[in-house]
């Protein structure tokens, strides 16, 4: 004969959200978990754990988790229900998720054979809606209904949402600040760099000298010495020649002596 326990099963911070499941005495406390969650309409993909408790809801030793929260902890998948009722009406704590706690008390009400054609476990009854998993856990102060409660939290995760986008914004206007700085500079470096390229430019298009004129440079004067000059030069330097060729002749002159300046 196959023995049945139904458990009553209820949110820690939410007793008047209750679930009522039958489920073989030789279910493994994985089975557990997964009817519970199937109850309440979460996903069951975070981690969980069961704990012994006494009476009053106090935890008093850990009997399994798939969390490693203890070395030696047992897998659910390995740990009968069976071999941890000690009492008709024997308690354990439920806690699923980690980060944020959902917790469980779990309280065995009755025993029962099973049913023939019946499939194991079931859920036998529910009380109350269950809360969102993906939202805020517990009853917000002043909410009187769960509708209420799911209003009051949708709009404090759109009161996250906008100041996460309103942070978003101003950080995209500091960045477009520094771009614009970074602009700035960037347009007076290439001012800079235009204004000595044409100086250079305007430098190598200095006017050059004609055919007939010839330009120097003195530290920075310039003089113009055109064809007139320099023919007046030449000729100034012919004369010159001249001149030293006459002095030549009075010399051989005198090397003639008075008698040959006679014959003259």
């Amino acid at each position: 004969m196959q023995i049945v326990y139904k458990f009553r099963i209820h949110f820690d911070d939410h007793s008047d959200i209750v679930r009522f499941i039958d489920i073989t005495s030789t279910s493994k406390f994985s089975d557990l978990h997964s009817i519970i969650q199937e109850s309440i309409g979460f996903d069951g993909s975070k981690e969980y754990s069961f704990y012994m408790a006494t009476d009053s809801w106090r935890s008093t030793y850990l009997i399994c988790s798939t969390e490693k929260i203890q070395e030696d902890a047992p897998d659910p998948k390995e740990v009968s229900i069976h071999k941890n009722i000690n009492n008709p009406d024997q308690h354990f704590i439920y806690i699923f998720d980690p980060d944020l706690e959902w917790t469980f008390n779990i309280e065995l009400v009755k025993i029962l054979k099973a049913e023939p054609h019946r499939n194991y476990p079931f859920i036998a009854r529910k009380e109350g809606e269950a809360p969102k998993q993906y939202k805020l856990k517990g009853k917000l102060p002043g909410s009187s209904s769960s509708g209420e409660y799911d209003k009051m939290a949708e709009k404090l995760m759109a009161d996250k949402l906008t100041e996460k986008l309103n942070k978003a914004l101003q950080m995209d206007d500091e960045d477009e600040e520094d771009d614009e700085e970074e602009e700035n500079e960037k347009e007076v470096i290439r001012k800079m760099t235009d204004k000595a390229s044409a100086k250079s430019e305007s430098d190598k298009k200095k006017p050059s000298s004609g055919s007939g004129t010839k330009v120097l440079d003195f530290e920075e004067e310039e003089f113009s010495v055109d064809d007139n000059d320099l023919d007046m030069l030449e000729g100034e330097e012919g004369d010159e020649m001249d001149d030293m060729d006459t002095d030549d002749d009075y010399d051989d002159y005198d090397e003639y002596g008075d008698d040959s300046a006679d014959d003259y």
